[in-house]
């Protein structure tokens, strides 16, 4: 049934990834089947940069979603500026302000729309929980992330202003998971709660003993694809792959050593992205002598890059944390397998159908298995055409058919759950399928 649905969303843009993709392609698929007012702050590089979504509204109107723009007041435009600076924790008090504007629009929609379910979507962090709850309205809250413990074996070769900043985000987790009042309320008033991986799900259950669905906030775009063509000469040459950005946290150093130890020519390695640690990663590259077998293509066009991922026989992920990067739905989508950490949102999506998964351990151990696991592809190459049939079937438990029937049971969950707490009468959607 048609829904009037509010969602905040925050960042959201057409043309970009990551949590601004996320969260247009949410709204542009709730769209072809209910009507949308859709709160965002920022389609561009900081709060308050919105020009993006202003020029689409535009010149690009459509019918059931009316996009409202929430505009920073002067103290978060201030702490903005520290946030431009290269302070990025300082995002998160300019966040809290700006969520105060959007319940403040929220009530201004709300006396004249009849709101019937409200949707607290983006960004996923559990940080930051808005106050839309104030609304008094069925409540949807995520999908909901960045509740990860990091793995300190991942930080071993890392400099130590890195470690110390990602024991630092593992002790802000701890104090905020089991101290923040507000958190702890805000999962108490979500009639429905979302994590975006099953061990957020079961930090949800443990820390707040609050029932959530496991629902990444990622997704399959286009129809899948499988270039059949890339294996007539697999032999010669596997081309992998890895994409993101040069930082820390995507973990590239683990790649390049993986690579280091291979005996196999039969290989090259294409790296999407650019960064701080661009140079850095470079020199390592060379020390290790890889700089024959590696093309560095830097930040190109989505386009661009959407064919180099097609045209590779595996990708790699190697990243110390994450919540579900878009890049494993996009090697999903193109049949390309993905070898990956057992952990976060790739342990969830990638299954023995769709990639290969090194079990957490020791960095040296792991570095061997994955290693291992590329000399057994590299010795018998044609494994990765079967692998890559079946990553294809896998992408369409993630396309927007399945996860719309999802979201409308959840809505609908919610609105059973919210009028038996309003009215005391009986829970009437007592299950996610009912």
């Amino acid at each position: 049934m048609k829904k009037r649905i509010l969602i905040s969303a925050y960042a959201i843009s057409p043309v970009k990834g990551s949590e601004y993709g996320a969260a247009w392609n949410t709204v542009i698929n709730l769209a072809t089947q209910h009507e949308l007012w859709v709160l965002y702050g920022m389609s561009d590089s900081y709060m308050g940069d919105t020009q993006t979504m202003r020029a689409f509204v535009d010149a690009t109107p459509l019918k059931s979603v009316h996009f409202v723009e929430v505009k920073p007041g002067w103290l978060a435009k201030g702490i903005t500026l520290l946030d431009k600076a290269g302070l990025g924790w300082f995002f998160y008090f300019a966040y809290y302000l700006w969520q105060k504007n959007a319940l403040k629009a929220a009530r201004e929609i709300c006396k004249t729309v009849d709101i019937d379910v409200v949707h607290q979507l983006g960004p996923i962090g559990f940080r930051e929980p808005g106050f839309l709850a104030q609304l008094q309205k069925p409540l949807v809250w995520g999908p909901i992330g960045g509740m990860n413990k990091i793995d300190k074996r991942l930080l071993i070769n890392k400099p130590w202003l890195t470690r110390f900043k990602f024991m630092l985000k593992n002790y802000i987790n701890h104090l905020q998971l089991n101290y923040s009042g507000r958190i702890a309320r805000a999962f108490e008033q979500a009639d429905v709660c979302i994590a975006a991986t099953s061990s957020g799900q079961q930090t949800i259950s443990e820390k707040f003993g609050v029932e959530s669905y496991y629902l990444s906030e990622q997704g399959v775009i286009t129809v899948p694809f499988l270039d059949e063509l890339k294996f007539k000469y697999i032999k010669q040459c596997v081309q992998l792959v890895w994409c993101g950005n040069l930082i820390e946290r995507k973990n590239l150093d683990m790649c390049l050593d993986v690579l280091s130890g291979l005996q196999q020519a039969n290989w090259k390695l294409h790296i999407l992205g650019s960064g701080p640690n661009e140079q850095k990663l470079k020199q390592k590259a060379a020390n290790l002598n890889l700089q024959d077998k590696i093309t560095w293509h830097g930040h190109i066009p989505r386009a661009e890059a959407i064919g180099i991922i097609s045209a590779s026989h595996l990708h790699i992920i190697t990243s110390i944390a994450e919540d579900n990067p878009a890049v494993i739905f996009e090697a999903l989508t193109y049949g390309v397998p993905t070898l990956t950490i057992d952990h976060c949102g790739m342990g969830d999506v990638i299954s023995d159908k769709s990639g290969i998964k090194i079990k957490n351990d020791g960095y040296t151990v792991m570095v061997d298995k994955m290693r291992a696991a590329l000399v057994a592809v590299l010795n018998n190459p044609s494994v990765l055409n079967g692998l890559a049939q079946t990553t294809v079937q896998e992408a369409s438990k993630h396309n927007w058919n399945a996860r719309l029937t999802t979201l409308n049971s959840m809505y609908n969950k919610a609105i059973g759950i919210h009028t038996a707490r309003t009215t005391g009468l009986p829970l009437i959607y007592s299950s996610l399928t009912s």
